[in-house]
């Protein structure tokens, strides 16, 4: 497919207007990795300290000067026409005669038109400039072509969507099975205290200088672990650190109360957590780990934990050895816990057979949408 210049179907505009303290005025936001332009604020002209803007236009292509080569840049939305702008930002007219604004935001999308925006200037300072950006290059068929091309692509972001859709249907489905067996389970069942059924176990490294150290860490909302640089002897130092076996339950003492608890996988075993990460065994003739665990994300059990991490926010909602230890716990028979955690396991495959197929389709949408602008769909 041919390919021309942006400057053949875009043009650079300048144009600023003094602002009137007496006016509101909507100012834009263009967002990094193509997320395109949105509001950021309306604001009273008064409270807007550079008195000259440039105005936006709907249709208008935008590139940020400092941000474009993160994926600043994009096409002005109908409902920000006559927004304004800083200096820092680039506006083109774009000449529908010869392309599509919706064939020219899907180009802008595209890893190859991504490839091309490079900015100059020192590390900190770099950013682009308005010439550059009409030297980008981009496919341009025909207007019918052009056409043909977005209603392919639409189709197909049409189906992922339902494909989007129809998992978060699904994930919601399971969440609320779970629960409701979850309510069932917990009726009239013993209450235990966790250092009863799943007592803190401490681990305490001694640290060798010449040794690494993996980390692990916890995510919050309940999302699981994940993996951090190793550290060596030297950057341990003098600080405490406990290393973390697989089946723990650990909790971010920090971070409990936001869901910052989960369970250290085969791949987590053996890697170092900080005195703030707390590991606890459960004591598998009374309590199953995944249950604890799927406990202490429901509403009672963050309830709890939050009733356990006094202060404010943040690193400030710090939860305690001894409070985690003093919280009761759910502890139904063990063949029903076993009954649970199997539905759990399934309903966890589930999901990773939902994450596999968006993976591969992620994987492959490059290669459609190269395809669509080929015109080989």
């Amino acid at each position: 497919m041919t390919k021309t210049k942006l400057r053949d179907v875009i043009s650079h505009r300048k144009g600023f207007i003094s602002i009137s303290d007496d006016s509101k005025y909507k100012l834009c936001r263009v967002q990094t990795k193509t997320l395109g332009v949105v509001l950021r604020e309306e604001k009273d002209g008064i409270d807007i300290k550079t008195k000259q803007q440039q105005v936006c236009k709907a249709g208008d292509l935008v590139f940020a000067e400092m941000d474009a080569r993160f994926g600043a840049y994009g096409i002005v939305p109908s409902e920000l026409q006559g927004a304004i702008v800083s200096s820092h930002y680039f506006l083109y007219d774009v000449n529908n005669s010869k392309i599509e604004n919706k064939f020219l935001e899907y180009c802008l999308k595209q890893p190859w038109f991504f490839s091309q925006v490079e900015a100059k200037g020192s590390t900190n300072y770099a950013g682009i400039r308005p010439t550059q950006v009409l030297e980008y290059e981009i496919p341009l068929p025909s207007i019918p072509q052009q056409r043909k091309i977005i209603q392919k692509i639409e189709s197909i972001n049409e189906k992922l969507s339902k494909i989007d859709l129809l998992k978060r249907e699904q994930h919601l489905e399971i969440r609320t099975l779970l629960f409701s067996k979850y309510t069932d389970l917990i009726k009239d069942t013993d209450w235990l205290l966790m250092k009863d059924v799943a007592p803190i176990i401490r681990r305490p490294v001694v640290i060798n200088e010449t040794a690494s150290y993996p980390e692990l860490g916890i995510r919050c909302f309940g999302k699981g672990t994940f993996h951090k640089p190793a550290l060596t002897g030297m950057e341990v130092a003098t600080k405490k650190i406990f290393q973390i076996k697989k089946g723990d339950l650990v909790f971010s003492n920090v971070f409990a109360w936001e869901g910052g608890i989960a369970i250290a996988t085969d791949e987590d075993n053996d890697r170092y957590g900080s005195h703030r990460f707390i590991s606890c065994v459960a004591d598998i003739k009374k309590v199953l780990t995944e249950f604890l665990c799927f406990h202490f994300l429901s509403p009672k059990g963050l309830e709890d934990i939050n009733a356990c991490s006094p202060g404010g926010a943040g690193r400030n909602k710090t939860l305690g050895l001894d409070k985690l230890m003093n919280i009761k716990v759910p502890v139904p028979s063990i063949e029903s816990q076993k009954e649970f955690v199997s539905i759990l396991k399934l309903t966890e495959k589930i999901k990773e057979q939902h994450t596999q197929t968006e993976k591969e389709i992620n994987e492959l949408m490059p290669a459609l949408l190269d395809k669509a602008f080929k015109g080989e769909l």
